[in-house]
């Protein structure tokens, strides 16, 4: 088996793992990026890239292609219960961009950073000083100093480093989406956010005059369905006059459904057996916040330089970064936790919007479930000019 040497290898090319990468070689270290799909793919999010991600994205010079793509301003929320709807103005303008988009550009922003990509290889086997891949009849052991694990909310090496929430089949959620066409113009400006039992959609437009309608559902709302979404969603049109009337609004799907393995919302360590993870696979917030691809692409900001530390001073580095990760993004995650219990709840969200008027909550709520802009760019300047 032929054997490469690197100072990171990091498994996982999604916004966090080719952010992650992309830092790394910038700082001129030997990265590895491990991914085993080919790129362009696709993959299940809500695609709304928050604002308070864009500092990390301007330094790595990727925001103009995002803009030539045709990518929407999304300045605004409305939330949509059963009887109610409020609006409210995000302080600075999000964007709406698909995985099978951002996920390319920032790979290839990777290696163009001198980061040496494996797409097209699956990491069989991983511990804290090396990943074994294989393509084909191909294999390679990749030696390194520092792993990143970066594979998203569930992955094999989970259960392999025997992390606690595999085990909880109590909290268990899948996602669902799809990218649909408009059938008359829409407002590109506005994400909205939709309440069903047990669940929530988010609908935002994308590049290319397409719209997501991604959700989340409790696993227990999907008895008797056996994997058929288009049967979920008419099951739910059918509850929610609000969501029948949204769904209205689009012609026929662009793809099949993609769907998640199960969503489990409960603490995961940002590190384990000496394996640095980063993105959902460091801690998962609620799609309803939708700041999942900011939380990735921040939490590679984030562990960093403690991934540089980590090279000379393991243990003081990976205990730094344990807890600069709960500072960063634990009550985040804690927020989210709370608002996706009212959304999922159509009555109660009516309740909820009837009682605080104003724009005190979704302030309050944005202001928990976001990084502080002003933080992240400092945070990013003092990366870039060291």
């Amino acid at each position: 088996m032929e054997a490469l040497t690197f100072d990171v290898v990091v498994v996982g090319g999604g916004p966090a793992g080719s952010t992650a990468a992309a830092l790394l070689a910038h700082r001129g270290l030997a990265v590895a990026l491990v991914d085993r799909d080919e790129f362009p793919r696709d993959k299940l999010c809500g695609e709304f890239l928050s604002y308070d991600a864009l500092p990390v994205l301007d330094r790595l010079g990727v925001t103009r292609a995002i803009d030539d793509a045709g990518a929407p301003l999304i300045t605004r929320c409305r939330i949509v219960g059963s009887r109610r709807t409020r609006e409210f103005t995000f302080p600075y303008a999000a964007r709406g961009t698909s995985r099978l988009f951002l996920d390319d550009l920032l790979l290839r922003t990777a290696q163009s950073k001198g980061a040496q990509t494996f797409t097209g290889w699956t990491a069989n086997d991983l511990d804290a000083s090396h990943v074994t891949i294989a393509r084909g009849e191909e294999s390679r052991r990749l030696n390194a100093r520092v792993v990143v694990g970066a594979w998203g909310r569930w992955g094999r090496f989970d259960t392999q480093l025997q992390r606690a929430f595999v085990r909880d089949h109590a909290r268990r959620n899948f996602g669902f989406k799809r990218h649909y066409k408009p059938l008359q113009r829409d407002d590109t400006s506005v994400i909205e956010l939709y309440s069903f039992g047990h669940g929530y959609l988010g609908v935002s437009a994308v590049e290319n005059g397409l719209t997501n309608i991604c959700g989340l559902v409790h696993e227990s709302r999907l008895a008797g369905h056996k994997g058929r979404w288009d049967s979920f969603v008419s099951e739910i049109r059918s509850e929610e006059t609000q969501l029948d009337t949204m769904y209205s609004r689009y012609g026929g799907a662009l793809e099949p459904f993609l769907s998640s393995e199960p969503v489990i919302f409960r603490a995961r360590s940002p590190v384990e057996r000496g394996v640095i993870m980063i993105g959902d696979a460091s801690g998962v917030i609620d799609p309803l916040t939708g700041n999942g691809m900011a939380m990735a692409i921040q939490s590679a900001l984030v562990a960093a330089p403690h991934i540089v530390k980590t090279l000379t001073d393991r243990t003081t580095a990976e205990g730094a970064y344990v807890g600069e990760h709960e500072t960063a993004f634990g009550r985040r995650i804690a927020w989210s936790r709370r608002a996706a219990a009212i959304l999922a709840r159509p009555r109660l969200l009516d309740f909820a919007l009837a009682a605080f008027a104003g724009d005190a909550i979704p302030q309050f709520l944005l202001s928990h479930t976001r990084a502080d802009i002003e933080r992240i760019a400092r945070l990013t300047d003092t990366w870039f000019s060291c």
